[in-house]
């Protein structure tokens, strides 16, 4: 899978956003990760998809894939 590329957005502490990354890492998808009140704030992520609520938030290519249980469902269906 090295033709993906992601944008992950996490925070410390997070159990699943260690878990994306250990997936994307196995998976060798290159990626660049932004920490919510260090990097970014959490304003600008809900702007750019209203509505969720949670981190990790995975974009892939450009394309919001969702947290971590749909970085899971994405991977099974490319």
């Amino acid at each position: 899978m090295s033709q993906f590329f992601a944008e992950i957005y996490t925070k410390p502490d997070c159990p699943y956003c260690v878990l994306a990354k250990e997936f994307m890492t196995g998976m060798e998808i290159q990626y660049v990760e932004s920490v919510v009140g260090e990097d970014v704030l959490w304003e600008d992520v809900v702007a750019a998809v209203p509505g969720i609520t949670t981190v990790p938030q995975i974009w892939i290519n450009g394309h919001h894939v969702g947290g971590y249980d749909d970085l899971i469902k994405w991977a099974g269906s490319n």
